[in-house]
């Protein structure tokens, strides 16, 4: 797959704007990136989208092209400015894909609002109790600001099965996070309590990982899965070759993954 051309687009949501790409035609699919990251994460997948798919792939506050938070960094103010990103584009229950940070972010809207959505996927994400970051790290987070090799070298071990061709355009999206995240986005992750509330999602859901992720466990992944008790169904794969991020190192792959959850949904609830 090619890397999207599809132009970045902004929506107004309360007193921010948010960036976006769009691509293909169908059910509207939310495409939710993970830390140090962008949007252009699912750039090889917005080229090529499922058919069926309507993707949206956003930058959160505090990353890309996007404006920052005006709020304390949480899981649930990012989840909040997601929400408003998809009441501003009038999207009836949309799908949600979630990956890395942006799992976290998934599963806090799931909780918040359980049916709002009509399905989730979730690639590897934090658990529901969240990702604790060692304190001895920290100072190296401060380190990547500015630090182009530095993170380049962090991401890359990430994906661990191929590195796409704009990797370094990846990065360079990376260092455009906001100041106070490289921090904030780790504390932000730490101590999350969402599995309680996780069983009033009825859709169905996915949670994919790849076995040669460093950073995500199989026993996370049980564990995100095991909180969707009242689920439709929960799908729980792991694909062995690949990585941290599955949809950048086989956005073909992923994007037939996608396909078949779409065209498993119910069509009356099509949501474009």
């Amino acid at each position: 797959m090619m890397p999207t051309d599809a132009p970045i687009q902004h929506v107004q949501v309360d007193d921010r704007r948010i960036a976006y790409q769009e691509a293909g035609d169908g059910r509207a699919v939310v495409l939710v990136h993970g830390n140090f990251a962008s949007k252009r994460w699912f750039s090889a997948l917005l080229a090529a989208p499922p058919e069926g798919a309507r993707l949206l792939a956003l930058d959160l506050p505090n990353f890309g092209d996007s404006d920052p938070l005006d709020a304390p960094i949480t899981m649930a103010a990012y989840a909040e400015a997601l929400r408003g990103f998809v009441t501003a584009l009038g999207l009836d229950r949309p799908v949600l894909v979630g990956h890395s940070l942006g799992g976290a972010v998934v599963l806090e809207a799931a909780a918040a609002d359980p049916g709002a959505w009509s399905a989730l996927v979730l690639v590897d994400g934090s658990a529901p109790d969240g990702l604790t970051t060692p304190e001895e790290h920290y100072p190296l987070l401060d380190l990547f600001r500015g630090n182009g090799p530095m993170l380049k070298q962090a991401l890359a071990p990430l994906l661990a099965s191929r590195q796409p061709a704009d990797f370094d355009e990846l990065v360079a999206d990376g260092l455009r996070m906001h100041a106070d995240a490289f921090r904030g986005n780790a504390r932000a992750l730490e101590g999350l309590d969402l599995e309680a509330r996780l069983a009033a999602f009825a859709g169905p859901v996915v949670v994919l990982r790849g076995g040669l992720d460093p950073l995500i466990t199989a026993e996370m992944a049980a564990r995100t899965a095991a909180a969707f008790s009242g689920a439709a169904h929960v799908d729980l794969e792991t694909w062995d070759d690949v990585g941290h991020s599955p949809a950048t190192e086989a956005p073909e792959r992923f994007a037939a993954r996608l396909g078949a959850l779409l065209a498993a949904l119910d069509p009356e609830e099509t949501a474009p």
